[in-house]
């Protein structure tokens, strides 16, 4: 059946994509919060502040809601406040509800393939080529609503971000059409706007400010470049508006590469092997879009190793893309369609590539959603003419038909994946099995299943796993903070081992001396620890690292003071305490006390009056410079001080 000009099934039409967007992502609607949904949602103070907290999320990056300070982890930062807003009003009505969230993705994703199927149907609608428009456009919003690459968007709700960048920048080229063929103004305000909350979605939207003069070059019969250029005019208004306000946010476009391999993932590569393993990854890129398994969440080192120039796969890349987008551009002009998809899949693409700018990461799956665009366009163009020309048309049928149901099986199945933390990491640790990233996620999710769970049977052996991963994680990077803290923990926690436990947080310490979760959980291990000598080595080897450390130099005082009776080496390292921390009340009474303890009376009075004039109504500072005066023969200051020091505790009752 030829649908062309009958408006009427476009309804039909929309109805049928919604329903297909539900079939195969309806699965994921039962799904939790998994990756990093916690950044944006259940542990971003912003997020859980409901409509109270949109302000924040307007004026901050958007880590620092996590954080709880502006951290940019990545060059540049990232200002991507829409999806954080969508989440707050979220939150506000409806609490921590990642099923609400994964309804609402698919309800947007749905949207985006009924503007796919409306835009198609208009661009190409006067192309001589093709007969059949409608059954065009329809295999095109089909082919890709049903990819499984858009699985990490879709199924993992942070992925909004994407979802809303596309389906603005759509919507931005559809009233861009509309201004095109009637030069209304409000037409052209109407383009302004939907890109620029596009923009605001996220960044790499700004591929629109080439694309849609590109499509409407397509869709005039006559070329008329006047046209063309007023709606880019349209496009550079919202563009300069956003990166002024990004830019006073975030305070400009900072390129200093992070120092942390999992946020710089070239940190160890040498230059020549930057650019051939970004080559090589955009070889996979294509890989992925034609034949997208095994699919995973992490592209991160060394899931992807570092290759040079001389690999073969490098040289077949860079042939693909100098060829493709050679013809493609030579193309243009005859207004070629599959030129017109390429150009779609590359400029997108090209901004997340590394090339110009770091991301982060090696690839990722995500980073295809708008690439794919272009990709669907050239299938469903070829299923088309071969359609029309074939005279044993019902191959092509069965192909076609093969095709969309092999990709909504695979996209249903990897929905699974993303259920939670624990089933997306341990299954993706086993395509993803040389990244460190994806060995630490599943070893610390291991373990926190490994401390919950209440079978001894189950527990250790959800600990030996925890166990086998991590170490793996520290295997492919030594140096990685995150896979050695784990560790250590996992090492605790499974069975006390104080000798590993310490082994793998000095070595975090050697690295990176001021990194709190250390101290924090050494302090914790050793309020159940009795062990004052070997609590006083511990601590002690944190000094050889770090001598300036406040908490090592207090509690090491302490220690040496309270439990060996060594007070000339107690007040040394409570000294050193007090001169970092001038003003910590704690350190200034268990130092007046050690004073007073080596009969240092004197000394001891000096230091509690100083305390006193930073916190004048503690009680217990008054007790302890009673002590001191009447230990030297001062009764009468010794009483007064009792008195005030009671005086202060019948005001608080």
């Amino acid at each position: 059946m030829n649908f062309n000009n009958k408006p009427k099934y476009s309804y039909i039409l929309y109805i049928v994509i919604i329903i297909i967007a539900f079939v195969i992502y309806g699965n994921s609607i039962k799904n939790d919060y998994a990756l990093d949904d916690a950044i944006v949602i259940t542990e971003n103070q912003f997020t859980k502040n409901g409509i109270d907290g949109i302000s924040d999320i307007l004026t901050n990056d958007s880590f620092t809601g996590f954080f709880g300070k502006q951290k940019k982890l990545v060059s540049g930062g990232r200002y991507r406040p829409l999806s954080l807003v969508t989440f707050a009003i979220e939150y506000e009505f409806f609490g921590a509800n990642p099923h609400i969230s994964h309804f609402l993705n698919i309800i947007l994703y749905a949207l985006i393939g009924i503007l796919i199927f409306i835009l198609t149907k208009k661009i190409f609608s006067s192309n001589s080529k093709i007969d059949n428009v409608f059954l065009f456009a329809f295999l095109t919003s089909i082919l890709f609503i049903t990819h499984p690459i858009h699985t990490e968007v879709v199924a993992n709700i942070k992925g909004r971000d994407e979802i809303l960048a596309l389906l603005f920048s759509l919507a931005s080229l559809l009233f861009a059409i509309k201004y095109s063929d009637n030069l209304k103004f409000q037409n052209g305000v109407i383009v302004s706007i939907l890109f620029f909350v596009a923009l605001l979605s996220k960044e790499n939207s700004v591929s629109f400010i080439i694309l849609i003069p590109l499509a409407i070059y397509f869709y005039q019969k006559k070329t008329d470049w006047k046209r063309v250029l007023k709606i880019e005019v349209f496009l550079i208004i919202p563009l300069v508006i956003f990166l002024i306000i990004r830019t006073e946010i975030l305070g400009g476009f900072n390129i200093e590469q992070p120092t942390e391999l999992m946020n710089n993932p070239f940190l160890y590569a040498s230059l020549s092997e930057k650019y051939a393993t970004i080559i090589y990854t955009l070889g996979l890129y294509i890989k992925l879009i034609v034949f997208p398994h095994p699919l995973t969440f992490d592209y991160y080192p060394f899931h992807i190793s570092y290759v040079n120039w001389n690999n073969i796969w490098v040289i077949l890349s860079l042939i693909v893309y100098v060829v493709i987008t050679t013809w493609s551009v030579l193309k243009l002009k005859s207004k070629n369609i599959i030129a017109f998809a390429i150009i779609i899949f590359l400029i997108p693409l090209f901004i997340v590539s590394n090339i110009i700018f770091p991301v982060g990461t090696f690839m990722n799956e995500r980073f295809l959603f708008f690439s794919s665009l272009g990709f669907v366009i050239i299938l469903s163009y070829v299923f088309t003419i071969y359609f029309q020309k074939v005279k044993k048309s019902y191959i092509i049928i069965i192909s076609l038909f093969a095709l969309i149901v092999l990709y909504s099986f695979k996209t249903i199945d990897r929905n699974k994946a993303w259920k939670n933390d624990l089933v997306l990491f341990t299954t993706d640790v086993m395509t993803s099995e040389n990244s460190a990233k994806s060995n630490t996620s599943a070893g610390g999710k291991l373990l926190e299943e490994a401390i919950n769970e209440s079978n001894k049977n189950k527990k250790e052996k959800l600990f030996i796993k925890s166990i086998k991963y991590l170490r793996k994680a520290v295997s492919i990077y030594p140096k990685y903070n995150d896979a050695l803290l784990l560790l250590g923990n996992a090492h605790y926690e499974y069975n006390r081992n104080l000798d590993s436990t310490f082994y793998y947080y000095k070595r975090i310490l050697v690295k990176s001396s001021n990194f709190d979760k250390v101290y924090k959980n050494t302090n914790s291990i050793f309020a159940d620890n009795k062990d004052v000598d070997y609590q006083i080595s511990v601590y002690k080897d944190y000094m050889k690292i770090n001598p300036n450390r406040f908490d090592v130099n207090y509690a090491l005082g302490k220690l040496l003071g309270q439990y060996k009776g060594e007070f000339d080496k107690s007040i040394y390292y409570l000294e050193r305490a007090c001169n970092i921390r001038k003003n910590n009340i704690p350190a200034l009474k268990d130092l007046s006390v050690a004073y007073g303890l080596n009969k240092n009376y004197e000394k001891s009075i000096q230091i509690i009056n100083y305390a006193l004039k930073l916190k004048p109504n503690d009680y217990q500072l008054y007790i302890n410079l009673g002590i001191s005066y009447k230990q030297i023969g001062n009764e009468d200051m010794a009483k007064k001080c009792f008195i005030k020091s009671e005086s202060i505790k019948q005001e608080k009752k």
